[in-house]
């Protein structure tokens, strides 16, 4: 992870977690104790993550700086115990807070 940033492409991680979640089960991300330990804004920050938006778009989408994004999206991973983005977004999916399109 650089600074937060994404390492693998948003397509390659779209593509990756259509993959991943064909057929998956989905469950209610309230209910889900992972899930349940990110704040209202770092739930929002994470569903970003999980659609593919860098932290720019992110930034943008919730009125947010670059650099708070980056704070939340590490606190993300802190909390989800996640080695990076793509992790992340693999727990979001798992955990029934994403899903694709």
């Amino acid at each position: 992870m650089a600074a937060g940033d994404a390492v693998v492409a948003p397509a390659m991680t779209r593509r990756l977690l259509d993959a991943f979640t064909s057929g998956a089960p989905s469950r209610e991300p309230d209910t889900d104790p992972r899930i349940a330990v990110l704040s209202h804004r770092e739930r929002e920050v994470l569903e970003s993550v999980a659609e593919g938006l860098t932290n720019s778009e992110i930034a943008t989408r919730l009125v947010l700086s670059e650099s708070t994004v980056k704070t939340h999206v590490s606190r993300v991973l802190s909390k989800l115990g996640a080695r990076d983005r793509v992790h992340a977004v693999i727990i979001a999916y798992d955990a029934g807070l994403a899903r694709p399109a």
